[in-house]
């Protein structure tokens, strides 16, 4: 998974690189699905799981595919996707803004990203499921923002283990190594969501985080 993580963080940084006003999706789509397969530091991809770009104004709605539009300036992309190393991988999101954001997405942002730290934070072997959701959503509520779905859900082969979720009265008891995919997308509005995740292992101190890539809303000219 740790390769799979390094895979994961490379693909955000080529996606940094392409995504620009002008482009079409596809070929958006093209070169970082390419970066998935090329893998990093000799590292190849073994396949490529889920890959999902969703640009405005569909951001709204979860899990589609890219289009044959055009990004246009000021437009808002959303990604989820993991590198893939043996069957094993490391789920992020990330949204991107084509241009300065409004202060929606920014409020937003800054909700998600407070429920996402301190959902970390709650981390810890012989606490629940429930009690890392519960801390999301205490959370994003203080700055305002809602999540009606579930905030995450184990991971480690092939994207999704239907075992444990992250969601209020889950009663996994959390233990060393289990891993999880934070997985913060919010679907607000048929023109309007946002995402932003980590993957994690559970560790006796607390939560190691995979994936290294920055949590700032991503601001691309």
């Amino acid at each position: 998974m740790r390769e799979a993580a390094a895979i994961t963080d490379a693909v955000i940084r080529r996606a940094g690189e392409v995504l620009r006003p002008g482009l079409r999706e596809s070929n958006a789509a093209a070169e970082i699905v390419a970066q998935l397969i090329r893998g990093v530091d000799g590292i190849p991809g073994t396949g490529t799981a889920n890959f999902f770009l969703c640009a405005s104004p569909r951001t709204g709605t979860s899990h589609i595919p890219w289009t044959e539009d055009v990004l246009q300036p000021g437009a808002q992309v959303n990604l989820e996707l993991s590198g893939m190393r043996h069957g094993y991988v490391a789920p992020i999101m990330r949204t991107f803004s084509l241009g300065a954001p409004n202060d929606r997405l920014r409020k937003v942002h800054e909700a998600e990203l407070a429920g996402l730290e301190a959902a970390l934070d709650a981390v810890e072997p012989g606490r629940t499921c429930g009690d890392v959701a519960e801390a999301f959503y205490r959370a994003a509520e203080a700055k305002g923002v809602t999540k009606e779905s579930r905030c995450g859900y184990a991971v480690g082969i092939n994207w999704m283990e239907p075992t444990a979720s992250l969601k209020v009265g889950d009663p996994t008891i959390l233990r060393p190594n289990m891993t999880f995919h934070l997985m913060l997308g919010n679907w607000m509005e048929e023109d309007f969501g946002y995402v932003i995740s980590e993957t994690f292992r559970v560790t006796e101190s607390g939560a190691d985080v995979l994936t290294r890539s920055p949590r700032e809303l991503l601001e691309l000219c």
